[in-house]
């Protein structure tokens, strides 16, 4: 019910993106081919790589099966098409600490199905909508209650 608050004595457990997270990264440059991300993924079973970018000043991008899909779907070569070509730029950042409505919710401002994790500068994971997903049948409605840290949710861009 809107409004109620926890009995003295009992804990509102808040799901945090840490919780559902996957601490898995792998990467990929942006150099690569298509391809060669394809068979990353196969062979890691993911569906996201984190493509590092080749100049500094440029920002972290992510490429996933969807964009490999919808690069073949537009007729490019994957075996020529590099992932920098399809990759997305800058990433959509949360950090581990943010409640998981948050990033949820964030997910569908940005028509995003994938977020980085940051501990500051450092990627620490990635959450997926299936991710989310999966928290949900877990945990049921602790993960869309409400926490105090949307400052934390950004459309930031990391270098």
């Amino acid at each position: 019910m809107r409004g109620t608050r926890p009995l003295r004595g009992q804990m509102a457990q808040v799901v945090k993106v840490r919780n559902a997270m996957s601490t898995e990264v792998f990467e990929i440059s942006e150099d690569a081919t298509v391809q060669a991300a394809a068979r990353r993924m196969s062979e890691t079973r993911v569906n996201s790589l984190i493509v590092r970018p080749e100049a500094k000043e440029d920002p972290f991008g992510i490429i996933t099966s969807t964009d490999i899909v919808d690069a073949i779907a537009d007729g490019r070569d994957p075996a020529t098409t590099a992932v920098g070509d399809v990759a997305a730029a800058p990433l959509v950042v949360v950090t581990p600490g943010v409640p998981l409505a948050y990033a949820a919710r964030l997910m569908k401002r940005a028509n995003c199905r994938h977020l980085a994790v940051f501990n500051g500068r450092e990627i620490v994971g990635i959450l997926s909508a299936s991710d989310v997903v999966k928290a949900v049948g877990q945990a049921g409605s602790a993960v869309t209650a409400r926490g105090k840290r949307a400052d934390e949710v950004s459309l930031a861009t990391m270098h």
